[in-house]
């Protein structure tokens, strides 16, 4: 019965079913165990957020929402970027690539800025 209400087989695999060995079985039902689990800690996790977006600052009469936009609650961009820079080594986002580009275009500036400022001076 766990292998068609647990397991995802249907009762045209009970041939699988039955041929399934008794490690297999325990196996798969740890695996299920640990699938629940995780569900149940991603239905926390909700709880956890939707406290957390509730949250306010400033006084009891005059609240103000603590996070104003969702990307201050949850950056979905940056969680990303942590989790390829995990899997990639040499992973680089495109916003450290975008303030890396201006920064460079800010050194190039305030050299051009010196040069003229020493032209200026002769």
């Amino acid at each position: 019965m766990n292998c068609l209400t647990r397991l995802g087989f249907s009762i045209s695999q009970k041939q699988q079913i039955e041929e399934l060995t008794l490690s297999d079985y325990y196996l798969a039902m740890e695996a299920y165990a640990i699938k629940r689990t995780l569900h149940r800690e991603d239905i926390a996790l909700q709880a956890w957020f939707n406290q957390t977006v509730q949250a306010t600052k400033g006084s009891d009469k005059h609240p103000k929402p603590m996070y104003r936009k969702f990307d201050e609650f949850y950056n979905t961009e940056e969680l990303e970027d942590e989790i390829r820079s995990s899997f990639e080594d040499d992973y680089v986002s495109e916003r450290t690539k975008a303030r890396d580009e201006q920064a460079a275009i800010n050194e190039r500036f305030a050299k051009l800025q010196e040069i003229k400022r020493r032209k200026g001076e002769k």
